[in-house]
């Protein structure tokens, strides 16, 4: 393995970082009914167990910084790794409901570390042409980890072993961890240290003769500046990078906000709220949003080279924003056979268009860009941490949301879903992202 070309081990270290954060927030999805009768939880301890994950992003991304000072990115990423395969196990043998909540909490302390470093160090290791590549696998490998999760999950709930998913959360850590330390520093890292000679090995690995010069050269003019918490911060509010750091902070803060939270972890209650076909009807249905995901995923890939980036986020977000609506109307006012059908078609939808516009060019907006691109990369990973953390207490209230009301049963397929408990949540987030891009 040691053999792999620099691009190779980036496109390896991509595909496990993405795999990380994809299985690890959709991994209770197909399993929560059982987590939830074992532990006899109530709404609320469900949110709590459930959102645990994101709190712990939230945390992961904002200690991202100070702690990659010292050891690197490569240090911080491998222990990242390390503390994913501990909180996975830890998950899986979880005796109680406050244990598997804390479980989940360093996992996603794990996922925020990873979610705020591995764009900011692929993006420095890769060429300007292999960067969107490098960034589209990462987003790819995330959709598929999902799909991997909802089948493995649908197994795993027909046969009450909801704790293997656990297991099977600590293998892309355990590949993050090995894959990490094949990566070489970062040309900055070696040019601070005063190895110019292997910065200039290192790019021309990733890079072509003309763009290592001119990167080179770059790095050079800058090197005497400082490079401490404060210059990051002083980059980032510098008059000539404001325009790229509000286009990736933008980027990051959109991925989370357009509702994406709801569908991954809720998406089998949502649809056995909507009377689809009961329990197993909407474990089905939830494993079609997997693999339409991935399907539009990799769709992605050519429109985004055929229609470019404004277009997709355009059309996608606006996309979003009806679906969320229409899948809204139907559970609260519609029910019964016709709005449970008409609910799954306006989530796929949904999915459809995150993934050929906000899902991955939350990734390319983040890592490309030659004005202040490291301090650019640094807040929108930081950025995109803290929106993933900031769905949290909303997939809490979603969660307790479509639980039934105390003492009542939904009576699927007869009723709006509003007898059941359900609020009027869905929707908003899309359509605050629309207004806000476009006002």
């Amino acid at each position: 393995m040691t053999r792999l070309t620099l691009h190779q081990r980036l496109l390896v270290v991509a595909s496990a970082g993405g795999a990380l954060f994809g299985y690890s927030i959709s991994a209770m999805n197909q399993t929560l009914e059982e987590v939830r009768s074992e532990f006899r939880l109530s709404s609320v301890e469900q949110g709590i167990v459930v959102s645990a994950l994101v709190a712990g992003c939230l945390v992961g991304c904002l200690a991202a910084g100070a702690v990659t000072d010292r050891p690197g990115r490569r240090a911080v990423l491998s222990a990242a790794g390390a503390v994913g395969i501990v909180a996975a196990l830890l998950c899986a043998v979880a005796p109680a409901a406050w244990f598997l909540a804390g479980g989940r909490f360093i996992l996603g302390l794990a996922v925020g570390v990873t979610s705020a470093i591995a764009p900011v160090l692929l993006g420095e290791l890769a060429s300007a042409q292999a960067r969107g590549s490098v960034m589209m696998v990462y987003q790819l490998a995330l959709t598929v980890a999902i799909l991997a999760a909802l089948l493995l999950g649908l197994e795993q709930a027909a046969a009450h072993q909801w704790r293997w998913m656990f297991v099977v959360n600590a293998l892309p850590a355990a590949v993050l961890l090995i894959s990490v330390r094949l990566l070489p520093l970062t040309p900055g890292v070696l040019m601070a240290q005063g190895r110019d000679d292997q910065a200039l090995h290192v790019l021309r690995a990733g890079r072509s003769a003309v763009e290592a010069e001119q990167e080179y050269a770059f790095l050079r003019a800058t090197r005497g500046r400082p490079t401490g918490r404060r210059t990051t911060w002083q980059a980032i509010l510098d008059r000539e990078n404001r325009l790229p750091v509000a286009i990736a902070v933008g980027a990051g803060l959109m991925a989370a906000l357009v509702g994406i939270g709801a569908v991954v972890y809720y998406s089998t209650l949502v649809f056995a709220t909507a009377g689809v076909g009961g329990r197993l009807g909407a474990q089905i249905a939830s494993l079609s949003f997997g693999i339409v995901n991935v399907a539009a995923s990799v769709a992605s890939l050519w429109l985004i080279r055929r229609y470019g980036r404004r277009p997709l986020l355009s059309v996608g977000l606006a996309g979003m924003a009806t679906a969320l609506t229409v899948s809204a109307i139907c559970l609260v006012a519609v029910g019964g056979s016709v709005g449970g059908a008409v609910t799954v078609a306006a989530v796929l939808i949904f999915v459809i268009c995150f993934a050929f516009s906000a899902g991955p060019l939350t990734w390319l907006c983040t890592v490309t860009g030659r004005v202040g691109r490291r301090a650019a990369a640094q807040a929108a990973g930081r950025a995109a941490g803290m929106a993933a953390g900031s769905v949290g207490p909303g997939t809490g209230t979603v969660g307790a949301a479509v639980r039934p009301a105390p003492g009542r049963r939904p009576r699927v397929g007869r009723e709006p879903a509003r007898a059941a408990g359900v609020r009027p949540t869905a929707g908003v987030p899309a359509v605050g992202a629309v207004a806000i891009l476009h006002g």
